[in-house]
């Protein structure tokens, strides 16, 4: 099995910070990203799963239209294996309901005329987002001890959350060591990880946007330095090529 912790707005600079090892792995650094004119998360994972820039094509389709955007898996590298799960990943298996709501208070959230109909919103958002994030991980922690081939699970609480919390240090810090204690999990099984964001974040006062560049990290020797988020399709394929040399 390979396994993909895919992150949406994982920063570097807070991975440092906070120290957390199992999000580091053996190797890690940013992704560069400078070929996309815009950092939006369903460009990068659709050009991630494809390894081809799609930014053309999904920006040309609108603000509205793109979210629905949506892959056919012969055309990802996903197909390349036999029994994989991919959950909940933008321009894949995207939860469109779920994730149109979050877009939704969050466009609420900043019309809003009074702080405490702001506050109340931004409550709803929250405990959203993470009921959905528990959602995901209880999900993807079944995979991994199924009998698929590659499993990739899609986290957005960090993006989510953080676009209205990212001065919240405390909140901030819970949700990276979540995530870290669930790349150790992942860790133990002795399988190879990537874990992945499509970009990081910024601070904008209180609030967060999305950053020029994203994180990878992973837990087997590899000669990349500075990848493109188009690099990881080739990687991956060479893990699987590997792995089954092994077991001829």
């Amino acid at each position: 099995m390979i396994v993909v912790i895919a992150i949406d707005a994982l920063e570097y600079n807070l991975v440092e910070k906070f120290n957390y090892k199992n999000l580091k792995q053996e190797k890690y650094g940013k992704t560069d990203i400078s070929e996309f004119s815009q950092p939006r998360t369903m460009v990068l994972w659709s050009s991630f799963m494809t390894g081809e820039n799609k930014e053309n094509e999904i920006l040309a389709l609108g603000d509205k239209k793109m979210w629905n955007y949506q892959i056919d898996i012969k055309d990802t590298f996903f197909s390349k294996f036999k029994n994989p799960k991919v959950i909940d990943l933008p321009g894949f298996s995207y939860d469109l309901d779920e994730h149109k709501k979050e877009r939704e208070l969050l466009k609420a959230f900043f019309e809003a005329k009074t702080q405490e109909e702001k506050e109340k919103i931004k409550k709803e958002y929250n405990q959203r987002s993470l009921e959905h994030h528990k959602k995901i991980k209880n999900e993807f922690e079944k995979a991994i001890k199924g009998e698929h081939d590659f499993v990739l699970g899609y986290f957005s609480a960090i993006d989510v959350i953080g676009h209205l919390n990212f001065g919240n240090k405390i909140l901030m810090k819970m949700l990276y060591k979540d995530m870290d204690e669930l790349a150790k999990k992942v860790r133990t099984l002795g399988y190879p990880v990537l874990i992945l964001s499509d970009h990081g974040m910024k601070a904008i006062g209180n609030f967060g946007d999305h950053s020029e560049y994203g994180f990878w990290s992973v837990n087997f020797e590899t000669n990349l330095k500075n990848p493109k988020i188009t690099d990881f399709k080739n990687l991956i394929l060479d893990v699987m090529k590997e792995k089954d040399k092994e077991f001829k």
